[in-house]
């Protein structure tokens, strides 16, 4: 197994492969729900045949099937995958053993006592049978019977004596059918219930056992008493593997197996300090104070703009009058995240966007320039960088990302790295957020190579001002600083450093990271190159601080 994933580490198609295989299995778990997923990753890895060869193969297969249906009753309840993951740990850490679907399922029926039917069981083998109840048979009540030279049913309304012993005789013949079915199904052993049977409530003279299938076979059709039964039971046992086991005394005592009987037993009692801080999170987790953590479940929410409220009065529409709030600035996110940079905007789907969004038709004008000039506008005067000029091979929007956090991150440390190397972080409010472990999830809205350097970009919505002239470069650092959009690119180059040293054979920072682009929406003007563009590129000793903060590792000691 070492040596398998060794040989995926090293070989990029099949590590790619892979990533997309279980990219699939995640989409079959949003879609459909965890026990479907579970079953396609069963089939296609081949779990359960993997697991049936090994010993004890049967017993972790039903424990699996068994947790996956769990989850998949436990999905119903939660809102996220995340929450679904975190359930299934408390479950692990304690488990309720009282709860009737936790308790350990059997892997197999075949050595339990199964109660069958004489009908069912043809054609099937039991090690050991019992036929505890095989003297009782059921009366013929209708004179139905087969003809004798005709042999056509024939129903006697009449119900004369002579049909009903036709019918009685058919009766005993399917009995007797049934009960050499009954004898042939064991293996080793076959137990027969004997006794005087009495129908109607009677109790002395001859009994009506004659009249059952076995009655037949061992009374030879004669009515008797218990000693004519003795009798014939006693002339059986002479034949080999035949014995009568008389019941003298009923007990009614309940068996117990005292050698199985469980020891009493207590377990340890753990007295150290359990720590539950591993977590998904994300940089708006991070910077919201640690006081809530519903941003962590919708990473690709516009959270920035959630403060910002619309003015009731009904102004001149421009970019700068455009609704405020999160749900504007997610629907710009999702525009430039659609929309092709290099091609003509086209109405129609800006019209339904609109629609779709609830806006007034009237935006379509104003919003189709202004997102000519978002792609239109110089982001850099040296480099004449515009999204209009990237190729779409050169681009990929929304870049989803997951960082390990190794040892647990604390908020002081955190804080005073980003100060040290950063200048716009030494302006900004201290990190308040409670120690965590886990993952660091999150979404680049558009990573883009240009004249073979690689940089990030970020939409921002945020209003700042009635006019272009609110979105100086001041203002813009302050609203950076405000919301400390520092750390989220902290963060964003950290996870495409990452990305590219694992990507490029010969990566170098300081050679293909390009630097950082976030475009403040509202501000942009196609013929100001920069205006309302933050743009900076973190210092080489602050992203490896971070690569080695997330890994547990020390700083050097020359830094």
């Amino acid at each position: 197994m070492p040596r398998h994933i060794d040989a995926i580490n090293q070989d990029e198609r099949q590590w790619d492969e892979l990533v997309e295989e279980f990219s699939q299995y995640r989409e079959l778990w949003l879609k459909r729900g965890v026990l479907p997923m579970l079953r396609e990753v069963m089939s296609k890895r081949q779990l359960a045949e993997n697991l049936l060869v090994t010993l004890g193969g049967e017993r972790r297969l039903t424990d699996v099937m068994h947790i996956g249906e769990l989850l998949q009753e436990a999905a119903l309840k939660l809102e996220s995958e995340h929450s679904l993951v975190r359930w299934l740990a408390q479950q692990i850490a304690q488990p309720n053993v009282q709860a009737d679907s936790q308790q350990l399922r059997l892997e197999s029926d075949r050595n339990l006592v199964r109660v069958v039917t004489i009908h069912k069981s043809k054609g099937l083998e039991y090690p050991l049978v019992w036929l505890p109840f095989i003297c009782g048979f059921r009366p013929q009540s209708q004179a139905l019977y087969h003809d004798r030279e005709t042999f056509s049913a024939t129903l006697d309304l009449q119900q004369s004596e002579d049909a009903l012993t036709l019918a009685e005789e058919e009766r005993l013949a399917e009995d007797l059918r049934l009960l050499y079915v009954a004898l042939t199904r064991s293996i080793y052993h076959c137990s027969i219930g004997v006794t005087p049977y009495y129908s109607g409530g009677r109790k002395k003279g001859h009994s009506d056992l004659h009249r059952s299938a076995i009655g037949y076979l061992l009374q030879q059709g004669v009515a008797g008493d218990s000693a004519l039964l003795a009798e014939s039971l006693a002339a059986l046992e002479q034949h080999n593997g035949i014995q009568v086991y008389p019941i003298a005394e009923t007990d009614s005592a309940i068996w117990q197996d005292i050698i199985t009987l469980p020891e009493s037993l207590s377990a340890r009692t753990f007295s150290g300090h359990r720590q539950d801080n591993w977590r998904v999170t994300s940089y708006s987790g991070l910077q919201q104070q640690g006081a809530t953590h519903h941003y962590d479940l919708l990473p690709r929410f516009d959270t920035d703009a959630a403060g910002e409220k619309n003015d009731n009065k009904q102004p001149l529409m421009s970019p700068h009058t455009f609704p405020k709030g999160a749900s504007p600035g997610t629907f710009l996110h999702d525009l430039l995240e659609s929309i092709d940079f290099s091609q003509p905007i086209d109405d129609e789907f800006l019209s339904e966007r609109l629609v779709i969004q609830g806006l007034d038709s009237g935006w379509l004008p104003v919003l189709k320039q202004w997102l000519e000039t978002i792609v239109s506008a110089p982001l850099e005067k040296s480099s004449g960088i515009s999204l209009k000029g990237i190729l779409a091979p050169n681009r990929q929007a929304e870049l989803q990302f997951y960082l390990p956090i190794g040892p647990a991150l604390e908020a002081a440390k955190l804080d005073a790295l980003v100060k040290r190397y950063d200048p716009l972080s030494v302006r900004c409010p201290e990190l308040n957020f409670r120690q965590v472990r886990g993952m660091l999830k999150g979404f680049i809205d558009l990573v883009f190579c240009w004249q073979g350097r690689y940089y990030l970009l970020d939409y921002k919505s945020n209003w700042l001002g009635e006019s272009s002239e609110s979105y100086t470069p001041e203002a813009m650092s302050q609203a950076m600083c405000d919301h400390r959009y520092d750390l989220q690119y902290q963060l964003y180059s950290l996870a495409l450093h990452r990305y590219l040293r694992h990507r490029i054979a010969d990566y170098d920072y300081q050679q293909h990271f390009g630097g950082v682009f976030y475009l403040f929406l509202r501000g942009l003007e196609q013929d100001k190159p920069e205006q309302g563009v933050f743009h900076c590129r973190p210092e080489w000793a602050l992203v490896d601080g971070l690569d080695r903060l997330f890994a547990g590792e020390k700083e050097p000691a020359n830094v």
